[in-house]
C-alpha cells in the first residue's frame, strides 16, 4: 500500500511538471534598423532559417555581430518581432501562456511631438528565445508608449 502511494505521488509530481504555464523566454537580440517595412512576427524553427534572417538584418544594419545569438532549436524557437514602420523603438514588455497561446506584449516607443529627437525614426526589431513547451499558437499585442522629452 505504501509503495502504491509513493508511485502515485511520483506520477502526480511528474505530471505537474509537464504543464508549463509560464514560458521560459529571453531576449536574444534587438536592433534599430531591420529594413522590414511591414509589421510582422515570424517564428524560426531552425538554425538555417535563423541564419538567412540574420543575413538580411545585417544588410540593413552592417554593425550587427557577424553571427546571430545562439539558440538551441531542440528546446527553443526564435520569435522575431518587426515593428514594420518607423518609430523610436520596440521592446518586449511581457510574455505569457494562456490556453495554449503564447502571448507577447510589445511596447512601441514614441517620443512626444515637439521634442528635438522626435524625428529620429528607425525600423526596430526584437528576437526572443522561447521554449517549445505549452503553446502552439502565437498572439502578439502592442502598446504605444509615448515618452517625454529628455
Amino acid at each position: 500500500m505504501r509503495l502504491t502511494g509513493i508511485i502515485f505521488l511520483a506520477l502526480l509530481f511528474c505530471s505537474a511538471l509537464s504543464f508549463v504555464t509560464e514560458p521560459v523566454w529571453s531576449l536574444a537580440a534587438s536592433g534599430k534598423n531591420c529594413g522590414v517595412m511591414e509589421k510582422k512576427t515570424v517564428i524560426y524553427h531552425s538554425k538555417k532559417a535563423m541564419l538567412r534572417a540574420w543575413a538580411e538584418l545585417r544588410k540593413a544594419d552592417p554593425g550587427l555581430e557577424l553571427n546571430p545569438p545562439p539558440v538551441d532549436f531542440r528546446k527553443q524557437m526564435l520569435v522575431a518581432c518587426y515593428a514594420g514602420s518607423q518609430c523610436n523603438g520596440l521592446r518586449a514588455d511581457s510574455v505569457w501562456i494562456g490556453e495554449g497561446i503564447l502571448h507577447i506584449r510589445l511596447l512601441r516607443l514614441s517620443i512626444k511631438a515637439g521634442c528635438h529627437n522626435a524625428a529620429l525614426l528607425v525600423t526596430p526589431w526584437v528576437w526572443l528565445k522561447v521554449n517549445r513547451v505549452g503553446w502552439n499558437v502565437l498572439k502578439e499585442q502592442e502598446k504605444l508608449e509615448i515618452r517625454e522629452c529628455d
